[in-house]
């Protein structure tokens, strides 16, 4: 596992209640989103931080989920080195 601080780690950040349900952050990187009962995007594995939802992420998936964020019609995804 790697230490804390170590660059094989980011963060996404999501804001959820945003969300519209275009379903492309799922479809780009489905290891990090899945739609909810209603249709709406959710951050996997993550916790509450203010608005956002705050995962941790692999590096080496940083192009496609830089792609997500791109793409996000709504722009509530955010990716950060920590």
């Amino acid at each position: 596992m790697a230490k804390p601080g170590s660059n094989a780690h980011m963060v996404i950040r999501h804001k959820a209640l945003e969300c519209i349900g275009c379903c492309l952050c799922e479809e780009t990187i489905p290891q990090y989103f899945q739609l909810d009962d209603d249709g709406m995007a959710q951050l996997l594995n993550s916790t509450q931080e203010g608005v956002f939802q705050r995962a941790t992420a692999l590096r080496l998936d940083q192009a496609e989920i830089e792609e997500a964020v791109a793409g996000c019609p709504v722009d509530i995804i955010r990716l950060d080195n920590s």
